[in-house]
């Protein structure tokens, strides 16, 4: 395991208190997104999904700062576990959010998309255990992506549909975390690749926000909501 600068507060010893301190806003922004998505009123499942993503990442981000990071000299690898769970289950709302925004498909269809969401949470989530490694949480959010992206770009480009460029723009920006990731590029021992990462991550889930309120304030989108 990694060594990293640790501090002590009433006898209790926080390891990467930088990286916890990251993971802590990354969820009091996800928190936000999600009480202004689920103030919208409009009655719609893919807008109820959104909203649970980015509850669902608030979670993720503020468990695993907490035990992930905070608490891993008690907790070790175990300490990570309920993270990589919300983060799977974050990434299936997504996948269920982009599916119900296409206009005019069978409910059975979706109903496969969704069945195929849970597969995938299940088959990537028992990977990540079984291996122990953080890795096949990541294999699962790439794979997510390659069902979403596609979605999104056929909504602006054939739909028009005003806010989907944002969430494209979110995925490309997100899509460099990996590299800094592994080549593991942070700035010093305290602020380490881990926080490097989440800043990239909360400038890309604030523009997805962004993207996920335009498209469910449009005018456009609440009319054929309501119709």
């Amino acid at each position: 395991m990694e060594q990293h600068p640790s501090i002590d507060i009433l006898g209790i010893t926080f390891s990467e208190p930088v990286t916890m301190l990251t993971d802590f806003i990354l969820a009091g922004f996800c928190f936000y997104f999600y009480k202004k998505l689920a103030s919208i009123t409009i009655e719609n499942k893919s807008k109820e999904y959104f909203a649970q993503y980015f509850l669902y990442m608030a979670i993720g981000t503020f468990l695993g700062g907490l035990f992930g990071h905070g608490l891993q000299l008690y907790l070790g690898m175990p300490g990570k576990y309920p993270a990589w769970i919300a983060t799977i289950i974050t990434m299936g709302f997504l996948q269920l959010a982009s599916i119900e925004l296409l206009p005019n498909l069978e409910e059975k269809n979706k109903k496969k998309f969704l069945y195929l969401t849970i597969f995938m949470a299940l088959l990537f989530m028992s990977l990540a255990f079984y291996k122990n490694h953080f890795s096949y949480v990541i294999y699962h959010n790439i794979a997510a992506a390659i069902l979403i992206i596609p979605i999104f770009a056929f909504l602006l480009l054939k739909h028009k549909m005003k806010g989907t460029e944002w969430v494209l723009f979110s995925f490309i920006l997100s899509a460099s975390i990996p590299y800094f990731q592994i080549n593991r590029i942070g700035l010093n021992k305290w602020f380490t690749y881990h926080d490097v990462c989440h800043t990239i991550m909360l400038v890309g889930l604030t523009i997805l926000f962004y993207g996920a309120y335009v498209i469910y304030t449009n005018i456009e989108f609440t009319k054929r909501t309501a119709s």
